[in-house]
């Protein structure tokens, strides 16, 4: 049998809701979570009737016990799975260095 027969159609759409958010902070390189109130009103505009209570048994059940942790009860974020720090490149001042090393070379190339 497939995971989806045995979910239910609030389930499956908070889980499409998830693996779409959780793809979306993949693809801008953000934190992968997003605060309980804003995940409860977007899970309300897909029609999914939902508070901070049943939101908490809905993620330590399959299907969403897959793709969110476990809900912190003081933190009121929810944190999808492989939440890791982005990667944040160069700081301001290591990029200032290397934007003003590569001018002086370039300086001193055209004299």
């Amino acid at each position: 049998m497939r995971l989806f027969e045995f979910a239910s159609p609030d389930s499956q759409k908070l889980l499409a809701l998830s693996q779409f958010l959780s793809g979306r902070a993949d693809d801008t390189t953000a934190k992968k979570e997003i605060s309980q109130t804003a995940f409860i009103d977007l899970a309300r505009s897909l029609g999914v009737n939902i508070n901070p209570s049943t939101l908490a048994d809905l993620i330590s059940q399959l299907p969403l016990s897959n793709v969110l942790e476990p809900l912190e009860p003081n933190s009121k974020v929810v944190r999808f799975k492989g939440n890791t720090e982005a990667a944040t490149g160069m700081s301001v001042d290591q990029a200032r260095a290397v934007v003003d090393s590569n001018a002086k070379s370039a300086l001193k190339r055209r004299q």
